[in-house]
């Protein structure tokens, strides 16, 4: 039996309102303000169909968050500066990508909280991969460090990550009560935070 085009069409069509009204929400509001009826109400849909197109709502968020980090494309664009130093390169490169982040309440928590959605398919796994540019990554540390074995790399990948990833998180709960934070909590500037952490992890490695 032929399959009716404009059915599918419809149906694509749903699928991309849903898409694009759950990462206008995270934009605006920030992902802990996503609810399945918020979703609906925003694509003016159904709520059923947000479980028959993605699945479930965690799935519709994974796919949400890899269109917005797939919007980063001048961080990723400095992974291929190849006149600067590969050192140089990650360092603006995270400059970059989480100055991004920050953009985005919620999001940094949101892809640490996902690794178990993404650790434990291999079809996320993959996605994510693309859309992190995992591969240049791991190239851009073993110019840096020498280190050929893939899984000391990830290792190091999953270490400056989380190491970047928790002041952000942090950065956005200082303040929300609407006082001001005590002095010891306030965090150095994005640029310090990551000249600090280069500094100290990748000493071993510096030639000049």
């Amino acid at each position: 039996m032929k399959e009716d085009s404009s059915v599918n069409a419809a149906g694509n069509d749903t699928k991309l309102d849903l898409l694009n009204a759950t990462v206008e929400l995270i934009r605006e509001e920030g992902i802990a303000c996503v609810t399945l009826r918020r979703i609906a109400d925003k694509a003016a849909t159904n709520l059923a169909l947000v479980n028959y197109h993605f699945g479930s709502k965690e799935k519709l968020i994974a796919q949400a968050i890899g269109s917005i980090v797939g919007t980063f494309g001048d961080a990723f664009a400095l992974l291929d500066e190849h006149d600067l130093e590969p050192i140089e390169r990650l360092k603006q490169f995270f400059c970059r990508y989480i100055s991004h982040l920050q953009e985005y309440p919620g999001l940094a928590k949101e892809l640490l909280d996902q690794s178990r959605l993404i650790l434990c398919s291999q079809n996320e796994y993959v996605r994510y991969s693309k859309v992190m540019k995992t591969e240049k990554l791991m190239d851009t540390l073993m110019e840096i460090t020498g280190e050929t074995d893939e899984s000391v790399v990830r290792g190091m990948m999953a270490q400056l990550y989380g190491a970047l990833f928790y002041p952000v998180i942090m950065n956005s709960y200082l303040g929300m009560g609407g006082e001001e934070p005590a002095p010891e909590i306030h965090l150095p500037d994005l640029e310090d935070q990551v000249d600090m952490l280069f500094s100290h992890y990748f000493h071993r490695y510096k030639t000049d």
